[in-house]
């Protein structure tokens, strides 16, 4: 009997990872898994804060990112990737785990030096 409740946990284990890797591939573009430095600038009419974040999954359309922000679902933001040409990018917050944030990808900003 043991070794049956055991093969039980096995198969529910097979399709829980299974769920897992289905609901995973039905995002519209590929993530990427990275480890990018990132400045993370949120502005509201009372408060600016610019601090540096790290970029930990990045596709054509948002990104995955921790930053010591008090951010919410649905505050505007811009990230600004560490590069020669200061790619900036405007974006939404669409969900957070304490500082650890989705981001959709809005419009390509301009580069500033």
């Amino acid at each position: 009997m043991k070794s049956r409740s055991m093969q039980g946990c096995a198969i529910a284990r097979n399709d829980t990872a299974a769920i897992n890797e289905a609901s995973a591939n039905t995002r519209r573009w590929q993530r990427y898994h990275v480890d990018l430095p990132v400045r993370v600038v949120f502005r509201s009419r009372i408060l600016h804060l610019d601090v540096q974040g790290l970029g930990t999954e990045l596709s054509r359309g948002g990104m995955a990112f921790y930053a010591g922000l008090p951010l919410q679902e649905g505050d505007p933001v811009e990230v600004q990737f560490q590069t020669p040409s200061n790619l900036r990018v405007a974006g939404i917050v669409r969900n957070r785990t304490g500082y650890y944030f989705g981001l959709e990808f809005l419009a390509l900003l301009p580069s500033y030096r």
